[in-house]
């Protein structure tokens, strides 16, 4: 496996069948377009199978690209042959660069020249939870995961958790579970929700068995159940019925930061990293998350203009006369949806944006500023401060601490 000395042999392990592993793997060639660099890429699109891993790392291989290659139920996370890759790069020196892997996995061994990216995880959440509470009033919401030991889907459901508790919305039921369209557990679960409710499903293949399970059982979707997955998969969203409302994470962004990190690994740039890939997820409205009222769709509106135009002059006049309406009626509606003020949802959106820069970004916190929408740090800082209790140093350094300590 040593180095080849006049191109460089790369191999791309990624789940093809899905649209995670597609969206990956288009990051990693804009980036070789835009750096003109020719590796020679071996593609294992039978990522789920070891003798075809094998076989693709057979004679002069530069470094290896490993996607996450579990089934999208959860059913298998492939801990073996995520720790086989490992081992064979840390015993020859090949350059690994592991996407949407455990981190706990790697936090023993510290591994040289191995790179780990992950999506944001929290930041989905997040974001399900800002979708969902703009969407009308529920009685209730809930969030349904794959299986626990998968750290991703325990984020997800944390944040979203989190999140609507901050708005002031209860309750937030999480089913514990695993889910199964032909089981009794989940069923039981969703009959026993408040109705009307609101579903955050860990992905699509979870919220498509949410979806069957309340066709089965007589939910009326979205009326009776909202339902939103994550991934934007048309093998899920757009063929089920109703059609599944879902967020797309940043996974092209993520294909681009790992073929940036292998290109840098290969060339001695780096030594190796555990970052998360802090993208922007868009969402794409469906019929399974129809809003409620004429209310919701105005929030739903008036949240799109936040989440397009936070990072510039933006405060409630601008988004009514963008919507059309009275200040004082937007005021009206959004905190009948939500129950704050539009105001208040600019600031809480920066902070979290805020948040999010300095924990993942080497900005500097006057570009922070000016990234959410402020002109001056001592303004922020303010703000700051009186939301987290802590200044924005601090809490930088402290998450730095905190990311040292996991390691």
């Amino acid at each position: 496996m040593a180095r080849n000395p006049t191109r460089e042999t790369v191999v791309v392990a990624l789940p093809f069948a899905y649209q995670d592993g597609r969206d990956k793997y288009d990051g990693i060639m804009r980036y070789l377009r835009e750096t003109g660099l020719d590796w020679d890429l071996r593609l294992v699109r039978d990522v789920r199978c070891a003798a075809s891993f094998r076989r693709a790392l057979d004679g002069c291989v530069s470094g290896v690209m490993f996607g996450d290659i579990g089934f999208r139920d959860g059913s298998c996370d492939s801990d073996a042959l995520r720790q086989e890759c490992l081992s064979l790069c840390v015993g020859t020196g090949v350059p690994l660069v592991g996407m949407d892997w455990p981190f706990d996995e790697v936090r023993r061994r510290k591994p040289a020249r191995c790179s780990f990216l992950n999506i944001d995880s929290e930041k989905i959440g997040e974001m399900a939870a800002e979708v969902i509470l703009a969407n009308g009033e529920y009685v209730s919401y809930g969030f349904v995961g794959l299986h626990p030991e998968l750290a991703w889907s325990r984020l997800r459901g944390a944040a979203f958790a989190r999140t609507v508790r901050r708005a002031g919305r209860r309750p937030v039921r999480l089913f514990r579970g695993e889910p199964q369209a032909d089981g009794d557990d989940l069923p039981m679960w969703l009959k026993a929700l408040p109705k009307p409710a609101a579903v955050f499903a860990a992905n699509d293949c979870a919220a498509d068995i949410v979806l069957k399970v309340c066709a089965r059982s007589r939910l009326r979707v979205p009326d009776e159940l909202s339902v939103l997955g994550v991934d934007d998969d048309p093998v899920f969203c757009v063929h089920t019925r109703p059609t599944l409302s879902s967020i797309r994470p940043d996974f092209s962004g993520m294909g681009y930061a790992a073929a940036q990190e292998m290109d840098a690994l290969i060339s001695g740039r780096s030594r190796g990293v555990r970052r998360i890939v802090s993208g922007e997820p868009t969402v794409t409205h469906r019929l399974s998350t129809a809003p409620s009222s004429s209310a919701g769709m105005l929030v739903r509106r008036a949240d799109a203009i936040i989440s397009a135009r936070a990072h510039g002059s933006l405060n409630s006049d601008t988004i009514a006369d963008e919507l059309k309406i009275s200040r004082r009626l937007l005021d009206l509606r959004y905190r009948q949806i939500t129950g704050m003020s539009v105001r208040k949802a600019i600031v809480e959106f920066r902070i979290r944006r805020a948040r999010r820069l300095l924990a993942y970004s080497g900005h500097s916190i006057g570009t922070i500023c000016k990234l959410c929408g402020y002109r001056t740090e001592s303004y922020l800082g303010r703000i700051f401060s009186k939301s987290e209790g802590i200044s924005m140093s601090e809490y930088r350094r402290r998450h730095a601490k905190d990311e040292n300590e996991r390691a």
